[in-house]
C-alpha cells in the first residue's frame, strides 16, 4: 500500500497543472537542492534530501496540494517524496542526462503505475 501512496504522491507532483515532470525538474534544478538534484540525474551516487529541503525547494503550496489530494499531511508527504524522489529521478535519467520531456513523462509514467507501453 505504501508504493501506491508513494506513486500517488509522484503522480500528484508532476500532474501538467503543477508544470509537468519537466517543470518539476526544472524547479528541482534551479533550488535550494540543485546539489543534491544533480546527483540524481548524474551516474554517481545520489545525494539524500531531507523532508524540510524538499519542501523549501518545491513550495509549502505546492506539497500541502499534493498532501490533500492524496489523503496525507504536508509533513508526511515531503518525508515521502525526499525519500523516493531521488530513485525515482535517478531511474528516469539513467544516461546522466535529462531526457526530452516526451521521454520524460513516459518514464516517469511507468515507474508511478500510469499506462504502459
Amino acid at each position: 500500500m505504501a508504493g501506491e501512496g508513494t506513486g500517488n504522491m509522484l503522480k500528484q507532483l508532476t500532474d501538467s497543472r503543477n508544470g509537468g515532470i519537466s517543470g518539476v525538474f526544472n524547479k528541482l534544478k534551479t533550488s535550494n537542492i540543485s546539489e543534491q538534484f544533480q546527483s540524481w540525474v548524474g551516474k554517481g551516487e545520489n545525494k539524500p534530501v531531507s523532508a524540510d529541503q524538499l519542501t523549501q525547494a518545491l513550495g509549502n503550496e505546492h506539497i500541502a496540494k499534493i498532501a490533500e489530494q492524496t489523503g496525507s499531511t504536508p509533513q508526511q508527504t515531503a518525508q515521502q517524496l525526499a525519500q523516493q524522489l531521488p530513485q525515482m529521478v535517478d531511474k528516469a535519467t539513467p544516461d546522466g542526462s535529462m531526457p526530452d520531456p516526451a521521454t520524460l513523462k513516459q518514464q516517469m509514467s511507468s515507474m508511478t503505475g500510469g499506462t504502459k507501453s
